[in-house]
């Protein structure tokens, strides 16, 4: 049986696939992930603390979150999922004021656990550890909520010191970004939904770091942003020349925040979207924002990759001053984003003489990724694989006329024991997937073999990815 499926954008948000290329032998599992989340009557209500809680039969919540996705609760507390260990059964969860870490707990399958406010005062909430899926990196909690979690309010202060203060809704955060250039205050404002981030925490990060910047949900985001610096510098006196600058002062003032406080990752690049939504980043989070606001205003623009560091690089003239990296006969100067007063051709003294790598932004393009699982059965002749695949444009444009290809490959070059090849897909429009399960590819028992999953489009480079090597 083979069977296709094609989901749009907000249904891929929720399709979760384990690691790329795993085959396990020799069994099934049956457990599935629910097409929607079970609601839950009531929890436990032993907790660690020894407290009796009435309250968890009658206010039980329930949600089901993947790693590094965040849930939102009640005046600025969230929680985000860190790490998910099917095997152990636990689950690690970061505690969050205003989006900011104040504590984290491991929780086990079947523990209740009572959190504290950011001061460990009162008992804000309570949650449960329900499961943890079989066949996917998703978790299923059970939370309630203590009238404890109203006492504090999030006060907005006009000290330009704070540099970000945000102001916190049910729905919603509004940030208010505050910086100087040429001796002058500016500030600017955006409010940004919690759906809407939590809808990205959910994308994947297996991408080029173009499709970051040009990124097509961040269009209408970063053109407001502009929008807002363009009036800012004409109501203050200042020319077009300046805006670049006063947009680069903005960039550069916001706090550095490193990727494992924010999403538990060491290396984990973010959308415009979030590094505004989180009030800061680290260098390759920053320089994605500054690229992808000078972009907007049309200026010439670059990432530059050095190691374990990025910056932007401005495409300029051989008049222009500075040091600068070259791609294809065009120069882009250096420019440092994770601190204020680096000019354009500045480049901090630990990275000069530093080979780096040009990644020029141009406009959007298509770009397959791939994700796939297997099982295999077998009999007295033949091992039976299955695959369940996910092909999904992650690019900033719609990969048109797209094909997928999945084989079991002999030990030989270029001989396969057993093959399927999709239709033609017409068209995959950004963030948009589509599921194949391919069922009974055959090897004979005894044989080597790996599986291979190829995808390509008529304007998207090929893809493929490959599973450990087995005997059937």
């Amino acid at each position: 049986m083979r069977i296709l499926k094609l989901f749009s954008w907000s249904v891929v948000l929720l399709l979760i696939f384990s690691c790329a290329g795993c085959i396990t032998d020799n069994e099934y599992s049956g457990d599935r992930i629910p097409d929607e989340a079970t609601q839950i009557e009531g929890i436990s209500d032993e907790s660690p603390s020894g407290d009796e809680n009435p309250e968890l039969d009658s206010q039980a919540y329930n949600a089901t979150l993947k790693k590094t996705a965040i849930l939102y609760l009640d005046n600025g507390y969230s929680i985000k999922i860190l790490d998910i260990n099917r095997k152990e059964e636990y689950t690690r969860i970061s505690f969050r004021k205003n989006d900011y870490e104040y504590s984290t707990k491991t929780l086990f399958v079947g523990q209740t656990y009572d959190v504290k406010d950011q001061n460990d005062q009162n008992v804000v909430y309570s949650i449960y550890v329900d499961r943890i899926f079989d066949n996917s990196f998703m978790v299923e909690l059970t939370y309630v909520l203590r009238r404890e979690i109203l006492l504090e309010t999030t006060p907005l202060e006009d000290d330009l010191e704070i540099k970000v203060v945000a102001r916190v809704y049910e729905d919603s955060i509004t940030r208010s970004y505050g910086w100087e250039y040429d001796n002058r205050e500016f500030w600017i404002e955006y409010e940004y939904y919690k759906d809407a981030y939590e809808s990205y925490s959910q994308r994947s990060r297996n991408r080029d770091y173009q499709q970051f910047v040009n990124d097509p949900y961040d269009d209408e985001l970063i053109s407001t942003i502009t929008t807002q610096l363009e009036d800012l510098a004409h109501e203050a006196g200042y020319g077009i020349d300046d805006i670049p600058y006063i947009a680069t002062a903005f960039v550069q003032s916001l706090p550095y925040v490193s990727d494992s406080v924010s999403s538990g990752y060491d290396e984990y690049p973010r959308f415009p979207f979030e590094t505004l939504f989180d009030g800061g980043g680290d260098c390759e989070d920053s320089s994605i924002l500054l690229a992808s606001l000078l972009y907007d205003m049309g200026y010439g623009v670059s990432l530059i990759l050095l190691p374990d560091h990025m910056a932007v690089g401005v495409k300029g003239d051989e008049n222009m001053p500075g040091s600068y990296y070259e791609y294809e006969g065009t120069r882009y100067y250096y420019l440092e984003t994770t601190n204020s007063g680096w000019n354009v051709g500045v480049i901090p003294d630990e990275y000069k003489g530093t080979d780096g790598i040009v990644i020029p932004i141009y406009g959007g393009y298509p770009e397959l990724h791939i994700e796939f699982t297997g099982s295999g059965l077998k009999d007295y002749y033949y091992t039976y694989v299955d695959l369940d695949i996910n092909v999904e444009n992650v690019g900033s444009a719609s990969a048109e006329n797209v094909m997928i290809y999945a084989y079991l490959e002999t030990g030989d070059d270029g001989m396969v024991w057993d093959d399927f090849e999709s239709g033609v897909i017409p068209s995959l429009d950004t963030e948009e997937s589509v599921t194949y399960t391919v069922s009974n590819l055959k090897v004979p028992v005894g044989e080597r073999y790996r599986a291979g999953i190829l995808a390509w489009g008529s304007n998207a480079y090929s893809e493929s990815v490959y599973s450990d090597w087995f005997t059937a």
